[in-house]
């Protein structure tokens, strides 16, 4: 099976994978984890503090962040959507140039020290565990090709979630603004309106498909 047919299929696989009850939302906590990673980075980088995150079983999340300034406050609540959409990106390229085990080890590792230091939540500390039990179970099987595949899966996993958060995001913000999440943290800090933001985020996150998509054509 090529690798294209095998990228179309985890598209679907991901796309269906929610609507299986209970454990069918698993694999998107990925996206949410870097999503709520991408807030706590910023944060740190502009010399503000994270006093914890959260990840639920719906796939939303939370980070709790202390800042001084105004402008570290909006490149916070800024960063969270295009930061996960990036490494989306990021996974497709290391799995197209040979480094599906790196990536998830990676991604495990990023999580576990997420755990150590921010994440307070029942749900979060245990979706951590399982996510590294699996990891050491790949490892064990020690098989390039199982690598891969989970690799890919994973890319595939954290851009379609982008995707989907964005436009439900941007429904959100029509709907009803001041639950728009970060669009709304992002209007009451501009005056410029949630569905600005919203479709801002969801434009960079297309235009990251777009680059995937050439790239692994």
């Amino acid at each position: 099976m090529s690798d294209n047919i095998i990228l179309i299929v985890f598209v679907v696989v991901s796309l269906l994978l929610p609507r299986i009850p209970v454990v069918g939302k698993f694999f998107n906590i990925i996206n949410t984890g870097l999503h709520e990673f991408g807030h706590a980075l910023m944060a740190l980088l502009l010399d503000g503090e994270v006093n914890k995150i959260e990840l639920f079983k719906d796939t939303s999340g939370s980070t709790v962040t202390q800042t001084k300034h105004k402008a570290a406050a909006f490149l916070i609540s800024l960063a969270g959507y295009p930061f996960a959409a990036s490494v989306g990106w990021f996974s497709f390229y290391l799995v197209k140039h040979g480094a599906a085990t790196g990536l998830v080890i990676g991604l495990t590792v990023l999580f576990v020290v997420m755990l150590l230091f921010w994440i307070r939540n029942w749900y979060g500390a245990l979706w951590v565990v399982l996510f590294t039990g699996i990891t050491a179970l790949l490892l064990f099987l020690d098989d390039a090709q199982y690598a891969e595949y989970v690799a890919m899966f994973y890319a595939v996993m954290i851009l379609t979630e982008s995707v989907v958060s964005s436009v439900v995001l941007l429904v959100l913000s029509f709907k009803d603004s001041s639950k728009a999440g970060d669009a709304t943290n992002l209007a009451n800090l501009t005056h410029v309106p949630a569905a600005i933001w919203s479709l801002l985020f969801l434009a960079y996150t297309l235009w990251v498909v777009c680059r995937v998509v050439m790239m692994m054509v």
